[in-house]
């Protein structure tokens, strides 16, 4: 087994005193771009990171449902499969409870299980460890009560279950790029129709990955909100427009024309949305050019655009966007997720330039008095099944 899969058996015996029967895992995500598309009909390009979450499952022989996490110090969550929706639990354990959730409205037949989560993704940080937590949950009950569930399911059932159990609004990106992606390349996915492919990553470019010490947690954040105001604008457009369904499946101009309907704040979201859209098609197209300066700045101008227009952006992710653009090196930055707080991703055409990371450690130091997190990531698969033995 893998050093990571060790850990996570190892925490599983330490916490319920037995060997785990499965273990899964599935890696955190970027948003390379694509800020808010995912719930608006838009295309998303997103890529998995080389840090996975790990689950550690084995069944009980009676109802009763025991979850534990290496990053919570608090004694293992204790509910029953008939009490999970109404018992009360921290907020990490409604995902994997969500999970539970849909798998019995679907008329799953399901017994008690025992879980232990161990996670190399920083919580917070903007990089989906839910959805990481979700689908490998998803997978791992999937194997172990032998529901024989495809990634493409796992991927539909996890985002539900965020939506209902869970509470946030939530488009369908990270549990796609989560589920399906594959080392060194990029996952570009339509959510107007559900698909997605896989892209190579040009050969010697690097991502740059720098969490700051804002948490960001969708729960708590404008997120709602903003759904709600992108279904508002869509809503008065379609008095001009017929047949529209979806915000990003507008031209900007469409919103030129016709913004003259929409409250400010409401415009100002549409013209987001229809601009990310068609940065992303230039993004596609810079990349099949092999125009990387092209594609980079596209990456800046959405961090500018999530900053002014669509207003997710905070004083410290702007910061590090301005100083990484300023070093020569860096074709482009943006946040990466959904905002207010989190991480922010750098494109480095020919690598991370010598020294970056420690000058953006002091400059990040300097400016908020708190620490920084930095590293090289490479693009990893997506979700997988350790080992099992059921």
């Amino acid at each position: 087994m893998s050093r990571p899969e060790l850990r996570a058996a190892f925490h599983f015996r330490k916490v319920f005193g037995s060997d785990p029967d499965v273990i899964t895992s599935a890696p955190g995500r970027l948003e390379i771009l694509g800020n808010h598309l995912d719930h608006t009909g838009g295309c998303v390009v997103g890529a998995a990171i080389d840090r996975r979450l790990y689950v550690a499952i084995a069944l009980r022989s009676d109802s009763g449902i025991r979850l534990a996490s290496d990053i919570m110090p608090d004694p293992p969550v204790l509910t029953t499969i008939s009490r999970h929706a109404t018992d009360a639990w921290p907020d990490w354990a409604a995902y994997p409870l969500g999970i539970v959730n849909e798998l019995l409205v679907q008329g799953m037949e399901m017994g008690g299980f025992d879980l232990a989560v161990v996670s190399d993704i920083p919580a917070g940080a903007g990089l989906s460890s839910s959805a990481a937590l979700e689908t490998a949950t998803a997978l791992a009950l999937s194997q172990a009560f032998g529901l024989y569930l495809d990634r493409s399911v796992i991927a539909a059932l996890s985002q539900r279950a965020e939506n209902r159990f869970v509470g946030v609004p939530c488009g369908l990106l990270d549990q796609t790029v989560v589920a399906h992606a594959q080392p060194e390349e990029l996952v570009v996915f339509d959510s107007a129709l559900q698909r997605h492919h896989t892209i190579r990553l040009p050969a010697g470019t690097r991502i740059l990955v720098a969490q700051s010490h804002v948490q960001h947690r969708l729960a708590d954040s404008p997120y709602e909100q903003r759904v709600n105001e992108c279904l508002g604008a869509t809503m008065s457009l379609e008095r001009f427009i017929p047949g529209m369904r979806n915000l990003a499946e507008l031209h900007p101009l469409d919103v030129a024309v016709y913004g003259h309907a929409l409250e400010p704040v409401l415009a100002r979201r549409a013209r987001h949305i229809t601009e990310e859209s068609e940065r992303v098609r230039a993004f596609l197209d810079a990349l099949s050019r092999d125009d990387q300066v092209a594609a980079g700045a596209l990456l800046s101008a959405s961090h500018e655009s999530s900053r002014t227009l669509f207003e997710n952006s905070i004083p410290e992710l702007d910061a590090l966007v301005a100083t990484l653009t300023a070093f020569r090196g860096i074709a482009g930055a943006r946040l990466t997720g959904a905002g207010w707080g989190g991480s922010v991703l750098a494109w480095c055409p020919d690598g991370i330039p010598k020294g970056l990371p420690e000058r953006l450690k002091a400059t990040y130091t300097e400016l908020f008095d708190a620490e920084l997190q930095v590293w090289d990531t490479g693009l990893s698969d997506g979700l997988r099944l350790e080992s099992a033995t059921r």
